[in-house]
């Protein structure tokens, strides 16, 4: 059952959905992924191997923006790729996050997309090697709920 692969399209690129992207002889999928969404979105392709962090979420106080902000720019000094997928309606977080897209709208390595994408959040799940998942006071949101049926799905 792990080493199923099932093929979606969908409007950005092709994702490789296997049942457990944790499978250590399933990571071909992975890597055209990966490369696919650096095509998609810009971001350089020179290192392969230099990870990639994902952030689907909404931009609102109870998620903990700052965690997310802080978070881009470790993900820079330590050398990987930030990709972020959000949405925001409040109107100073809109705005704050509209500057840090416009500071690295040509970075080869930061790409923040301000707007809720259900086809681009799948391809961002399938691409990216970690996520951040912040919260300050949810315990559990769909993003967990998500994954956690997903491992507990495929592991059984």
């Amino acid at each position: 059952m792990k080493s199923r692969v099932v093929r979606q399209r969908v409007k950005y690129f092709k994702i490789w959905l296997s049942s457990s992207s944790l499978v250590a002889n399933d990571m071909q999928g992975k890597a055209e992924n990966k490369a696919a969404m650096r095509r998609n979105l810009g971001l350089s392709s020179a290192d392969d191997q230099r990870p990639v962090v994902g952030c689907i979420t909404r931009l609102v106080p109870q998620k903990g923006v700052h965690l997310i902000k802080h978070t881009i720019y470790r993900t820079l000094e330590m050398g990987g790729q930030f990709e972020l997928l959000g949405s925001c309606p409040v109107p100073h977080i809109q705005r704050e996050f509209e500057d840090i897209a416009n500071q690295f709208q040509n970075h080869e390595h930061i790409r923040l997309i301000l707007k809720y994408d259900e086809s681009l959040s799948h391809a961002n799940y399938a691409a990216s090697d970690m996520f951040i998942i912040p919260s300050i006071f949810e315990p559990c949101g769909l993003t967990q709920v998500s994954h956690l049926l997903h491992m507990l799905i495929h592991e059984f």
